[in-house]
């Protein structure tokens, strides 16, 4: 496990690191305006410098990345990442891949491959969301990480129960993520935000439950 965590925080700084080198290989090509962000319909509503461009998502990767090194420093918990540090990287990679998948989307249109934002965005944040619906479970109590709610971080069997209960919440609202990104429908897309939250509601009462039980039975 220690080798695939190793080679996951590697994979981040390539993913980091790459995304600087094609700016910069892009930047003599690169007109001085470029569309930076998109509407719900997938048409450009923003243009941007060509720095911003070309750097702007690279540096708020590289700001993730180095926020998510930070976490565990200031968590009273931190010795116990050691005990999920392959998960915890997972995700980090996983975040870091979501915003590579947009940024490759304006160097693409700056070379006139026009590619359809919405099932970029969702096919990228529902695979994250999956991606941390298999991994949640072996999250331990932290201050950053995983469903916080006052009675997780007050129990650890609540803790426990409530992060074995949010795979498949997670899981499920990824996969309608994908469907909602392709089929490009607010309709679609307003359904899954309210599924979303209604899930994360149900585990926020289930961690309730559980640590009343726990209470009870003590």
């Amino acid at each position: 496990m220690e080798r695939i965590a190793r080679a996951l925080e590697l994979a981040q700084w390539v993913v980091v690191v790459g995304m600087f080198v094609v700016g910069a290989a892009l930047w003599p090509s690169t007109p001085e305006v470029v569309p930076v962000h998109w509407n719900l319909a997938g048409q450009v509503d923003r243009y941007g410098g060509k720095f911003e461009g070309l750097f702007g998502v690279p540096i708020v990767a590289l700001l993730v990345l180095v926020l998510f090194e930070l976490l565990p420093r200031f968590d009273p918990h931190r010795a116990r990442y050691a005990e999920f540090k392959t998960a915890y990287t997972a995700i980090r990679l996983g975040v870091l891949a979501v915003l590579a998948c947009v940024y490759a989307v304006i160097p693409l249109w700056t070379q006139g491959v026009q590619v359809s934002i919405g099932p970029v965005i969702g096919t990228s944040i529902g695979a994250v969301f999956i991606l941390i619906g298999l991994v949640i479970d072996q999250i331990k109590p932290n201050w950053f990480i995983g469903i916080r709610t006052p009675w997780t971080l007050s129990s650890e069997r609540a803790w426990v129960a409530t992060h074995r209960a949010a795979r498949w919440v997670f899981v499920a609202l990824g996969g309608a993520l994908i469907c909602a990104g392709f089929l490009q429908s607010d309709l679609v897309l307003l359904g899954t935000i309210g599924g979303g939250l209604v899930g994360l509601l149900g585990l926020v009462v289930y961690s309730y439950l559980i640590w009343r039980q726990a209470g009870t039975t003590a």
